[in-house]
């Protein structure tokens, strides 16, 4: 008696599947040709910086001990460079200049090569070259202001553009030699210490294409049409308000705000617990005697206490002592200016006066619009 096949269907569907397996492994037999293919590992991460005419390719490998070479290409792989490397098992990096890149952007293909001669997949990156086009789009740092004191020329600019670096100050200095400042794209004012009155500047920024580019690009040094002035002002970083009459140091801040570069502080007779008399003065020490040709004395914001200013320098700085030489006097106006709250007397220092006669300078406030009250903000005192 003959077996009857009881699932005739699933015996088809084995049949069927049987096939198709292997019309698929037909499709694996042309690459699996040889043997199974082995892979070199890849590299782990890269990067392109960019530089001028030049490239800077950075790499790293991992846990790749059997690597002899990293290889990129470039050009669509018309052109390349093998970089032979001793990797560990750890975790390694290596970097590499590619010279002779003409200003583009590139696209980078990076495989590696075991020590069998086994490759690995590829890896693909980007990167940029830059040159004279580059270049020729920069632009020189716009000039605010040329100023100078006693120790520095100062130089302010306009804020600098993205992707300038620093903007770079020749210029000359008392002693005849030529020096170099420079101030970063963050900071508007640079100091030329000892710059020469009257003398010009020439400059020229840096910039970086990108960040952590490699090379820097530097505008052509431009000369400017201004000059440090020659009249200055002097440095008083380090001068003292070492005396004074009297003072209310809760209303304006105290005597030391006459040098404190602020026209809303102020220095103010007394008034708590009794008003002091006039004549009121105040000493500085100027750290050495000055040739003074003008002196700028600031009334307080919004106020007409002050009338008459004198001014004298001596080697002494006790208030009464008979060394004392006037240099000018001057005297504020009863009214604030309509364009200012806040009044300026400029006293110029005749020619025939010696100014240098010692190292402090004492103001005396004789009168008063609001008799014995008196109040000043700042003293500037110039040279050339």
């Amino acid at each position: 008696m003959k077996q009857k096949f009881r699932y005739p269907i699933a015996a088809a569907i084995l049949l069927w599947a049987a096939a198709s397996c292997e019309n698929f492994m037909d499709i694996h037999k042309e690459y699996t040709k040889g043997g199974e293919i082995v892979y070199s590992p890849k590299v782990d991460s890269t990067v392109f910086i960019a530089g001028k005419e030049r490239i800077l390719f950075r790499f790293w490998l991992y846990n790749s001990p059997n690597v002899e070479s990293v290889n990129v290409y470039w050009n669509s792989r018309n052109d390349s460079l093998s970089i032979p490397v001793s990797p560990s098992s750890g975790y390694d990096s290596a970097e590499v200049i590619l010279p002779n890149m003409r200003e583009q952007s590139y696209t980078f293909d990076i495989r590696t090569t075991d020590n069998f001669g086994h490759k690995s997949l590829w890896t693909t990156n980007f990167g940029n070259s830059y040159g004279t086009f580059y270049e020729s789009t920069l632009m020189e740092r716009r000039i605010r202001e040329l100023a100078v004191d006693d120790k520095n020329g100062i130089v302010t600019f306009f804020t600098g553009i993205e992707g300038m670096v620093r903007t770079e100050i020749r210029y000359l200095k008392k002693d005849g030699s030529t020096h170099i400042a420079s101030t970063s794209r963050l900071d508007n004012v640079a100091l030329c210490p000892g710059a020469q009155p009257g003398s010009g500047i020439e400059c020229r920024s840096l910039f970086i294409p990108e960040e952590q580019s490699i090379d820097t690009f530097a505008t052509a040094w431009l000369k400017h049409t201004d000059v440090f002035p020659e009249m200055f002002s002097y440095n008083r970083d380090n001068w003292k308000v070492i005396a004074v009459s009297d003072e209310t140091a809760s209303d304006g801040g105290g005597m030391n705000t006459l040098i404190d570069n602020n026209l809303e502080s102020f220095w103010h007779s007394k008034w708590e617990g009794g008003s002091e008399p006039l004549p009121h003065w105040a000493i500085i020490d100027m750290e050495s005697p000055k040739n003074i040709v003008k002196i700028e004395t600031y009334r307080r914001n919004n106020n007409t206490n002050s009338k008459d200013v004198e001014y004298y320098t001596g080697p002494d700085p006790d208030p009464n002592a008979s060394t004392w030489v006037k240099i000018g006097s001057g005297q504020f106006p009863d009214t604030n200016p309509p364009d200012t709250r806040q009044a300026i007397l400029t006293i110029n220092v005749d020619k025939s006066v010696n100014t240098s006669t010692g190292r402090y300078l004492k103001m005396v406030l004789p009168t008063s619009y609001n008799d014995p009250f008196t109040s000043i903000a700042e003293v500037y005192l110039y040279g050339n």
